[in-house]
């Protein structure tokens, strides 16, 4: 058991984490292609999210230049409503995912353009926990930042 763990070990060196075996970690997929995945998601849910309203509340009463909305939803049949209803949630589901995702890169680019070493380590805690949220290339950011200020 305590030969597992020591395996298993992550230590903190430097302020981003390093395997036990001394390589870098990888970010997970859905950590590096956060923007993209939310925009494409919130755009598909988007979709679903008109698709499902057309097909439950606008079955007949479209103008012409808007029937190809009522195109879209009839393959859908009798699902469209699970589809009017899951289209929305899964829109502020991924729109929340974008909009977290926008929010920490602004906080860490506010928090790392900062010309006073003193504010940026008094930050420290906060930096190195966006950079860890976010893709490495921000992290990447953040260590660059750190041999400017010699840490």
């Amino acid at each position: 058991m305590h030969v597992m763990a020591a395996s298993m070990r992550t230590i903190l060196k430097g302020n981003w984490f390093i395997g036990a075996s001394g390589a870098r970690l990888t970010k997970s997929v859905l950590t590096e292609y956060r923007l993209e995945l939310s925009s494409f998601l919130s755009l598909g849910f988007g979709l679903l999210t008109i698709i499902g309203t057309v097909g439950v509340f606008f079955t007949d009463k479209l103008p012409s230049y808007l029937a190809w909305l009522q195109d879209l939803s009839d393959p859908f049949g009798k699902w469209v409503s699970w589809v009017f209803i899951i289209g929305p949630i899964g829109l502020i589901a991924c729109g929340w995912w974008l909009y977290d995702y926008v929010s920490k890169v602004r906080e860490l680019a506010g928090l790392i353009d900062t010309p006073s070493k003193a504010k940026f380590v008094r930050n420290i805690d906060d930096i190195d926990y966006l950079a860890w949220a976010l893709p490495q290339r921000f992290e990447d950011q953040v260590i660059e930042k750190k041999k400017e200020f010699g840490l």
